[in-house]
């Protein structure tokens, strides 16, 4: 499928156009030369915000003929977003993005099936492929009992786009808390002051003063003529 965007009448649009249409939270995000710029938790919120973009423009679809470059499209991008969710969830620690992934490949491994007749190989290790010449030339009506709003496959992977989004959203929110307690000064706490010991008193002795002694002089007489 070409990677070209016509514009015009019957406009086709690339699987590219799509691809950044459902990563419009964080297109970088859906580019894999930029992806290792992210860390983990910030690819698995964007991975599962772009995931139910997915799902709800392919739920949108009408699967008519005139639309039929743009489903075919459409599935090749959201084929790439649940990859790059799986892997976001695969290089995590945290159990909830974890079982939440799991929990998707099992649904689409229940429906490999229907998948592989409209070309869609499920691997091994859950991750998803297109084979070419099938995908292009399989029915749309095939498409549309995968892909349509009625679609178990959809509604089904949508519950779990947004768990895994909603789990990553907090995983996210809690590391820019971290980060902003890192760098908020911590509060100067002045060193607590020790009061000086007060000085013993001192004892005060009082001592007695020797009495006084009068002493006496001879008396002198002056004589003073008149």
């Amino acid at each position: 499928m070409s990677n070209t965007a016509y514009i015009g009448s019957g406009t086709t649009l690339s699987s590219k156009y799509y691809l950044r249409s459902f990563y419009r939270s964080n297109r970088e995000a859906g580019t894999s030369s930029k992806r290792r710029e992210f860390s983990g938790n910030q690819l698995a919120l964007a991975d599962g915000r772009a995931l139910r973009q997915a799902v709800r423009r392919l739920t949108s679809s009408d699967f008519s003929d005139d639309q039929d470059a743009n489903t075919r499209n459409s599935v090749l991008a959201y084929i790439q977003t649940y990859n790059n969710m799986l892997s976001s969830a695969g290089s995590s620690s945290d159990r909830t993005l974890e079982r939440s992934a799991k929990q998707l490949k099992n649904i689409t491994s229940e429906y490999s099936s229907e998948l592989d007749k409209i070309g869609i190989t499920v691997n091994d290790d859950g991750t998803l492929t297109s084979r070419t010449t099938l995908f292009e030339s399989a029915d749309l009506s095939k498409f549309k009992e995968l892909f349509s709003a009625d679609a178990a496959y959809m509604q089904r992977t949508s519950t779990y786009a947004k768990r895994f989004a909603s789990r990553g959203e907090a995983l996210v929110a809690s590391d820019n808390n971290r980060l902003m307690q890192k760098k908020m000064p911590l509060p100067q706490v002045l060193p607590q002051q020790t009061a000086l010991p007060h000085p013993a008193p001192q004892e005060v002795r009082m001592t007695a003063l020797p009495p006084l002694r009068h002493r006496s002089y001879p008396r002198v007489w002056i004589w003073i003529p008149s």
